[in-house]
C-alpha cells in the first residue's frame, strides 16, 4: 500500500466516524467542529482519489509506449512521445509522493476557514436571540 491509498483510508474512515456521530453532538459550536472535521476528511479524501485515478491514466498512457513490457523504453522504443510519457511518469512519482502531505494540509486550512465562519455565525444568532429577549 502507498501513502496515497493509506490516506485515502483514513479519509473514508474519519468520514464514517463523524458522519455517524454527527447526530449525537447537541453543543452547536461542538457540532460546527464536527462539521468541519467531516469536511477536512471529505475534501481530502475526494482529492487523493483524484491524483491515485490521474497516476493510474499516466501510468497507462506511458506503459502504452513500452513494446516488450520490461518497464523502460528501449533504444527500439525511442521516439519523442515515449520519452515525454516516460518523463511525466517519473514526474508524476515525486508529486505522488508529496501528495498526501500537500491535501491535507489545503483541506485543513478549508476546514479550518470554514469552522471559523460557523462559529461566527453561531455567536452572532446568539446575540440576536439575547437581544431579542
Amino acid at each position: 500500500m502507498n501513502y496515497n491509498q493509506i490516506g485515502i483510508l483514513l479519509g473514508i474512515c474519519a468520514i464514517a466516524f463523524f458522519g455517524f456521530t454527527l447526530k449525537k453532538v447537541h453543543n452547536p459550536y461542538l457540532k460546527g467542529l464536527w462539521k468541519s472535521g467531516l469536511l477536512v476528511f471529505t475534501i481530502y479524501a475526494a482529492l487523493l482519489i483524484f491524483i491515485e485515478i490521474r497516476w493510474q491514466f499516466i501510468s497507462d498512457y506511458a506503459s502504452k509506449y513500452d513494446l516488450n513490457g520490461n518497464g523502460f523504453v528501449d533504444l527500439n522504443e525511442y521516439s519523442e512521445e515515449a520519452i515525454a510519457a516516460m518523463n511525466r511518469k517519473t514526474y508524476g512519482t515525486t508529486i505522488r509522493g508529496y501528495a498526501p502531505l500537500t491535501m491535507a494540509v489545503i483541506s485543513s486550512i478549508i476546514g479550518f476557514a470554514y469552522l471559523l465562519s460557523d462559529w461566527a455565525v453561531i455567536r452572532l444568532k446568539n446575540k440576536e436571540q439575547k437581544q431579542q429577549l
